[in-house]
């Protein structure tokens, strides 16, 4: 569908029409940028007998919110991913972001693009870690009382009289019985030299000896990166051992699996 401008009558019109859902899910998408059918399936459609008749529902879904000219889906030779249905990867388009703001889901609009490849596999790593975040916080005794995506979730600070950023990829608040705790997370997809961690690694100290996240919230978040494999987690522990050992202890190493015995408090081995 192109990208007919809808007005703001037209707009409250559909809003009025929508279930709870139909908000959250296109929330959801504009959080993410880019997320896929079955990703929103597990995030959204966990009530359905089975994943089949989940998955038909979550399409269902979709495919209105696709005809009301508020999301799209990528092109495969675009998107390049595989797996059927599930698989389609989806984004808000301007109309979606117009009625967003307009009914005070979001502050501002995002600039439309074509996504690279390269960007496209690392923001739907980001969202299926959001949604693993999600499912490993779901009935299990542990809560996940907020989740932010970048770059709602970078932190300004000043660095020798210059604004400068730290940049994760999620920040994140969980509990566990009386415990609460804040988390940095980056996705890293093994693209990048162990020297750019570490790079990345000073600039988080740099922001932990400002003290402003301890001012705001008493504790400084556990930056976490979340690797692809075990040979990536032993390069980069190796490089962040090396540079920070006389300092304190603010980063985790983990692959994906690691993530819930992390978030469970079970850390022993997981710290680098």
């Amino acid at each position: 569908m192109s990208d007919t401008r809808l007005s703001k009558r037209r707009l409250l019109e559909i809003d009025n029409g929508f279930s709870d859902r139909d908000r959250t899910v296109l929330c959801t998408i504009q959080k993410c940028r880019y997320i896929t059918t079955g990703q929103l399936q597990r995030l959204h459609f966990t009530d359905a007998a089975t994943p089949m008749t989940a998955l038909r529902a979550t399409s269902r879904n979709l495919t209105k919110l696709a005809e009301l000219g508020l999301i799209e889906a990528l092109p495969r030779r675009i998107g390049g991913i595989r797996g059927g249905s599930g698989a389609n990867c989806w984004y808000l388009k301007p109309p979606g972001e117009h009625l967003l703001r307009l009914t005070g889901s979001i502050a501002k609009l995002r600039r439309a693009f074509t996504p690279s490849p390269q960007f496209l596999t690392h923001t739907l790593a980001v969202a299926e870690c959001f949604v693993r975040l999600t499912e490993i916080c779901r009935g299990r005794g542990l809560e996940l009382k907020a989740a932010s995506l970048e770059p709602e979730c970078w932190r300004a600070y000043n660095h020798a009289g210059k604004l400068v950023s730290i940049k994760p990829d999620i920040s994140a608040v969980t509990t566990f019985g009386d415990y609460e705790d804040r988390w940095f997370i980056e996705i890293d997809l093994d693209t990048e030299a162990p020297t750019k961690i570490v790079e990345k690694g000073y600039r988080y100290h740099e922001y932990y000896r400002s003290g402003l996240e301890q001012k705001q919230h008493e504790v400084f978040p556990l930056v976490v990166w979340i690797v692809p494999d075990s040979k990536r987690k032993d390069s980069l522990n190796k490089h962040l051992r090396k540079e920070f050992s006389a300092w304190p202890n603010i980063f985790a190493v983990i692959t994906l699996d690691e993530l819930e015995p992390l978030l469970r408090m079970d850390k022993t081995g997981l710290l680098a």
